[in-house]
């Protein structure tokens, strides 16, 4: 079954199921061999992150449960990180180079990438071996089930409902705030701040999704475009952070200046182009957003199952 939460099961058995999937993936991504663990670290953390956003939407139904089972979630993430964080800032620095291919000529990309090859060995040797990692991972992975197969919550479905729509609105409304903040301020740290809103506003809009797909689909795929804009964003705000401060581990100067210049011109571009996707996505009052995703769930909870086998025929 995909990232969804069916409208027409209870909620916490929804909510179950659908985080079960992901910690069964995890898993898998994490028990491969050698060859594979680069590709299933980084799968095992986009599923942690799908598990934060899922156990997000329980604050209102379960806060105690759901800031636990967030932090377990974030603390696995965060072991597995150095090295994925590491060969982020060389996957930024990639982009850029074709970002601007045919456009500037410079040997500069390939000075900073391979200071940056030399950051990412020097983590690998510092953090540990893979086993080790992955088998703490796989601990907080284990807990989480046994935590998850213990949430049961009030027997009224329109009730349950109400509070994942509340937690909803409560991240579109922060979402709308910190869109206003870093268009003010113009920091990277508030534009990563409106990322995670954006980021988590579109998994709920994945999980939501069977309450009318041929809407909810592409306000996820538009939701999903501002967050991959932010999150390069974000990379190139660290990449500039850490070229500033040890300058010298990156070449010679002019090397430096060419690849900053560039990345201040992109990162202007994404800024501008994930503000226009977010203010559209976030135009709506969250009062009226959250009224209408408590509609659509109502519909689609009466809605009979298409998978469902037809009634017989009266005799």
């Amino acid at each position: 079954m995909a990232y969804r939460i069916d409208p027409r099961v209870p909620v916490d058995a929804a909510l179950r199921r659908a985080a079960q999937e992901q910690i069964d993936k995890a898993v898998r991504d994490l028990s491969g061999g050698e060859e594979e663990r680069h590709e299933g670290v980084h799968e095992a953390r986009k599923r942690f992150k799908k598990l934060r956003g899922l156990v997000r939407l329980l604050r209102e139904a379960a806060p105690s449960f759901a800031d636990a089972e967030n932090a377990r979630y974030r603390e696995a993430g965060r072991t597995l990180s150095g090295v994925r964080d590491r060969t982020a800032l060389i996957e930024a620095l990639d982009g850029l180079e074709k970002r601007f291919e045919g456009e500037v000529a410079t040997s500069s990309f390939a000075v900073v990438r391979t200071a940056l090859e030399l950051k990412r060995q020097a983590a690998i040797d510092a953090q540990g071996s893979p086993e080790d990692m992955a088998s703490e991972a796989l601990k907080g992975l284990k807990e989480g089930r046994l935590a998850l197969d213990a949430l049961v919550l009030g027997r009224k479905s329109s009730r349950n409902r109400e509070r994942i729509v509340a937690a909803i609105e409560a991240n579109y409304r922060r979402a709308r705030r910190d869109l206003k903040a870093a268009l003010a301020s113009g920091h990277a740290e508030d534009f990563h701040d409106l990322r995670k809103r954006i980021k988590y506003l579109g998994m709920h809009l994945k999980l939501l999704e069977d309450l009318w797909p041929s809407v909810l689909a592409p306000l996820r795929e538009e939701a999903d475009r501002a967050a991959e804009a932010l999150g390069r964003d974000h990379d190139y705000a660290v990449l500039h952070t850490e070229m500033l401060a040890d300058p010298r581990s990156f070449g010679a100067r002019a090397d430096l200046d060419v690849v900053l210049a560039l990345l201040d011109r992109h990162q202007a571009e994404l800024r501008a182009g994930a503000a226009e996707i977010c203010g559209r996505l976030l135009a709506e009052m969250p009062d009226a957003f959250a009224a209408r995703i408590g509609r659509l769930w109502a519909l689609a909870a009466k809605a009979p199952d298409p998978a469902a086998p037809p009634e017989p025929a009266p005799a």
